[in-house]
């Protein structure tokens, strides 16, 4: 029979070290556990991950650790990670009424002043949401009082967190191993935000150097003092941010329409159009030409450019990777987050830009009652252009603003993001983006999309499932 068996409350390193040791050993993981402490670990990584390269025994350390008091906008940065399994506080299902908000050292009285205007419209629309939908959806015969107003207070924060601006402080949860975390900390910081640069920090101290926070046993050590170790920023991406965008700024951007589908496109030309897209601003089938327009020699100088500043240690670009589809999507940044959670696709996202403007809620407009969120929005971002400091800028955008993510993912993924994203429950600004990913894939594989589940948008009901 064979034996199988949990294993609990023993320290990361030291678990990483016991699974390590299956591989030179005959000995069971409760027998390798059993005579271990972690000097005995911290040693054995030491020459095995270190000394001999061994990067996949950060694999088999894994750390929970709690994000708090971070922005909206900072916990974009953070989730956008590949192999990343967390969660963070809903804005559909949370009432963020009595939140704080993140503000830069740097940024003028304007700031706050701005910021107000958007928590004053975020209280207008749930007050306005919760009133709509009552008169709209009257409680069913079945429904108690207390599931109808949960249902209720849920849509009617679905409308008004298009207001939330992105200085707005939320927490996440996280659970990953050292060696993502590693590289975790290292992009971000990479990043263009101070806030990012201090969380990067804190990340870094609050597993190598404070003691863990221990709900149920006392401890005194911290929870991974040897694996997380190569953290200094990701020189290499900086460096490539260098070269590519002032390129990047040449590219002409041509009209781009929500959802733009591009299948298996010259691989040189995609990748080089990746690149272009990361750090500028342009659509990818914008980046695509002007990629096509380079010469044979102009490409392969850029693309020998790009490796000339790799380190000796440096992995290739996660710009780079790519799968057959490519979607290149124009949503509001609350859609994004969603989005940004599946990890079996490969995903880039431009940095954001107050030219794209906002989303409209669609039960407002399907009710006639999206004047004053427009006009309202339209008056702040006529405010915006004149505001003075571009560093904390992106904080004042709402979860209404629209960006640009190019989504590369093979015909399973895209099914399974139609079917589920598309689901009645959902929130209506990413059906309708699911609905139009199905639409410009029936346009050109029908032969695959006539088997992908999708559910129609039809009209908006609080309690369908």
């Amino acid at each position: 029979m064979p034996r199988i068996y949990a294993v609990t409350n023993v320290p990361p390193e030291v678990l990483a070290y016991g699974m390590a040791k299956y591989s030179r050993s005959n000995r069971s993981l409760a027998d390798n556990l059993k005579d271990l402490t972690e000097d005995k670990a911290a040693k054995f990584l030491k020459t095995f991950y270190f000394d001999y390269g061994h990067a996949s025994i950060a694999d088999l350390a894994h750390v929970a650790i709690a994000i708090e008091d971070i922005s909206l906008l900072a916990a974009m940065e953070i989730v956008d990670e590949p192999l990343w399994d967390g969660q963070e506080r809903s804005t559909r299902y949370q009432n963020f009424d009595s939140s704080d908000y993140y503000r830069p050292e740097s940024a003028p009285s304007s700031y706050d002043t701005a910021t107000h205007k958007l928590w004053a419209l975020y209280h207008q629309m749930r007050e306005l949401g919760t009133s709509l939908l009552t008169e709209q959806y009257p409680r069913p015969s079945d429904m108690s009082e207390k599931t109808y107003a949960r249902i209720i207070h849920a849509r009617a924060l679905d409308i008004a967190r298009y207001c939330l601006p992105l200085n707005t402080l939320t927490s996440l949860g996280q659970i990953t191993s050292a060696r993502v975390l590693e590289q975790q900390i290292r992009r971000l910081f990479a990043s263009r935000f101070p806030e990012v640069h201090n969380i990067a920090r804190e990340l870094k101290k609050s597993i190598a150097d404070q003691p863990a926070v221990d709900l149920m046993y006392q401890t005194n050590q911290p929870v991974l003092p040897t694996l997380v170790k190569y953290t200094e920023a990701d020189a290499y991406l900086m460096a490539v941010r260098t070269i590519i965008e002032p390129l990047a700024k040449q590219v002409p951007s041509l009209p781009a329409q929500a959802v733009e589908l591009t299948i298996q496109a010259p691989l040189l030309d995609a990748q080089i159009a990746q690149l272009l897209y990361a750090f500028g601003q342009a659509s990818y089938r914008s980046c695509l030409q002007f990629a096509s327009t380079l010469t044979t020699a102009e490409k392969q100088e850029l693309i020998s450019q790009i490796f000339s500043v790799r380190g000796p240690h440096d992995e290739w670009l996660r710009l780079l990777r790519q799968a057959p589809l490519q979607f290149d999507l124009i949503m509001d940044t609350g859609a994004y987050r969603d989005f940004n959670r599946h990890r079996r696709t490969h995903k880039i996202a431009q940095s954001l830009n107050p030219d794209l403007k906002f989303s409209i809620p669609a039960p407002l407009t399907e009710a006639g009652l999206d004047y004053e969120f427009i006009a309202t929005l339209s008056a702040y971002y006529d405010e915006l252009s004149a505001y003075s400091d571009t560093s904390s800028l992106p904080y004042l955008l709402p979860l209404a603003h629209k960006r640009r993510l190019l989504m590369s993912m093979d015909l399973a993924e895209a099914a399974y993001i139609i079917e589920l994203r598309s689901r009645s429950q959902g929130h209506f600004s990413y059906r309708q983006l699911a609905w139009d990913m199905y639409e410009a894939l029936r346009q050109q594989l029908p032969e695959f999309a006539r088997h992908i589940r999708v559910t129609p948008p039809g009209e908006f009901n609080p309690f369908q499932r």
